[in-house]
């Protein structure tokens, strides 16, 4: 029997059961790696929740959560996120201050007891600095997957992050970027020039059932969807201005807009002012199962994100489960995996630019029912590359194979 290979997987986020709301990507990557990698032996670390949980044992591994503030209901990192938490409150910087120097002798804890042959960081900040450290006090060899939003403080007090950034790539065996954008994003801030060997760029995937859950909604007409955070770099001012000119050109349309976000006042009195309030709808936040509903019933599906330099929109995932149901998509061209994306599968808009998204409404609407099905065909095929069960298999070869 081959030895196991023993990863000690180090996060800030990770879905504890599952009847919880929030999807987790890291949560399902784990467990497809399992699946498709019997050799592998994995104990997920991770912050408190909410819930005041220390050990949940799951069939084939265990989740072990350390307390990083009291009471319980203050460990709120753990569902939310440390960015979107600090975004909405910067007092939790005190938290994240606890919780850093609670990770760092959790970890070396889990080290000395589990012993294991590879830390698995996600997330650059703090884990994989954090695993870095601990990584080279106890000789175990240290990988990493960035997402994207984590490496945007990259931007800020760059001399600093470049010294952090510097140290974990020196001490990183391999790592992988969910996409061209997110990689760039760490190598233009650094001065190391060993890490052409060491990086892949792998996205995040998707649940394989959802390509066996294809709905054509033949009812309605220009029924639109935007799912997403309502903040500024992700265009939705620009969908609305695209769509006043739409319906300028007599078109009828309902948009449904899924999430929340600091802009969504000012985008409520935008639709309103650009005469929209009887097309668009402001739906909140809504949990996946609701989410894959609208994406099942809508026409078009909509990524707008803006070209920032203190924003990144590395993949949206939304987007790829759009493409597994059949859906026609318009999307920015600023995306991470735009690579991915061409006029056979999707229609491309000029990042920023109303006029542009505009045009390519009015290429949807003008477009043969023929047209648009081989496009919507083409998007299924594409998504296909994105099932969990594959991008596992790819991060499994690269990192163990």
């Amino acid at each position: 029997m081959d030895k196991k290979i023993k990863v000690l997987i180090n996060t800030s986020t990770y879905k504890e059961h599952d009847e919880d709301e929030f999807t987790d990507v890291i949560n399902s990557l784990t467990e497809n790696m399992i699946l498709q990698n019997k050799n592998l032996k994995i104990r997920v670390l991770k912050p408190m929740s909410t819930a005041g949980l220390k050990l949940i044992k799951k069939d084939d591994y265990e989740i072990y959560c350390y307390r990083y503030f009291w009471p319980n209901r203050k460990h709120i990192f753990s569902n939310k996120g440390i960015v979107p938490a600090i975004q909405k409150n910067y007092l939790y910087v005190l938290q994240l201050i606890a919780l850093i120097i609670s990770q760092t002798f959790s970890l070396s804890k889990q080290c000395l007891k589990f012993r294991p042959d590879y830390i698995y960081a996600h997330w650059f900040l703090p884990q994989a600095f954090i695993s870095a450290l601990v990584s080279k006090l106890f000789g175990v060899n240290m990988i990493f997957t960035t997402h994207g939003a984590d490496v945007l403080l990259l931007n800020k007090y760059k001399y600093l992050n470049k010294i952090i950034l510097n140290f974990v790539l020196k001490n990183t065996y391999k790592f992988t970027a969910n996409s061209n954008v997110t990689l760039e994003q760490i190598t233009t801030h650094t001065k190391t020039t060993n890490y052409e060997n060491k990086y892949a760029i792998l996205p995040m995937g998707i649940d394989k059932r959802l390509f066996d859950e294809k709905y054509i909604n033949k009812a309605a007409e220009n029924n639109f969807l935007y799912i997403g955070r309502l903040i500024d770099y992700k265009g939705v001012d620009i969908l609305l201005r695209s769509l006043e000119l739409f319906k300028k050109n007599g078109n009828s349309f309902k948009l449904d807009i899924l999430g929340a976000g600091i802009e969504e006042e000012n985008l409520k009195e935008l639709s309103i002012k650009l005469g929209l309030k009887e097309n668009v709808f402001f739906r909140g936040f809504q949990n996946y199962s609701s989410k894959v509903e609208y994406i099942k019933n809508c026409d078009v599906f909509f990524v707008t994100s803006k070209q920032s330099k203190s924003r990144l929109e590395g993949g949206p995932l939304t987007l790829i489960e759009a493409m597994a149901l059949e859906k026609f998509c318009i999307v920015s061209d600023s995306v991470g995996f735009a690579y991915y994306l061409n006029n056979d599968n999707s229609l491309l808009f000029q990042s920023g630019s109303a006029n542009s998204l505009s045009e390519k409404l009015i290429e949807f609407k003008t477009m043969s029912e023929q047209d648009k099905d081989r496009l919507s065909k083409n998007a299924y095929e594409t998504a296909k590359f994105f099932s969990f069960d594959n991008i596992a298999k790819l991060h499994n070869d690269f990192f163990f194979g």
